[in-house]
């Protein structure tokens, strides 16, 4: 297409030019939808990806419009589902130096170093 002039690709009346305006136009939305759809479908499969962060501690709370913790758990503890939360390290100890119970299941105490002698 070197040397050639590009007007030549173009009809030379008005009518016809503004017809293949409004193609293009369409086709520019398409290409555009096209692209948002592929960055959509991008971000979705990176999110999908991601690992979930493991969660150590998790602290059960009481029912009623207190909810005091009532018990710590360590992360993969089957019985922690209940009206539980994640907690860090440092929650979970806290926890349990103010009385809190572990799981006697889990054994979270034990787990974070803390058992009674």
């Amino acid at each position: 297409m070197a040397g050639r002039d590009p007007r030549a690709l173009f009809p030379p009346d008005l009518a016809r030019l503004e017809v293949v305006e409004q193609q293009l136009h369409a086709l520019l939305v398409e290409v555009r939808t096209l692209i948002a759809e592929a960055r959509r479908d991008q971000r979705l499969a990176e999110t999908e990806h991601r690992p979930v962060p493991e969660v150590e501690w998790r602290i059960q709370y009481g029912i009623g419009a207190v909810r005091r913790p009532v018990m710590v758990h360590t992360g993969d503890c089957s019985t922690a589902m209940a009206r539980s939360r994640p907690a860090t390290r440092e929650q979970a100890v806290q926890a349990l130096a103010q009385g809190v119970e572990a799981c006697p299941i889990c054994r979270a105490d034990s787990a974070l170093g803390m058992l009674e002698a």
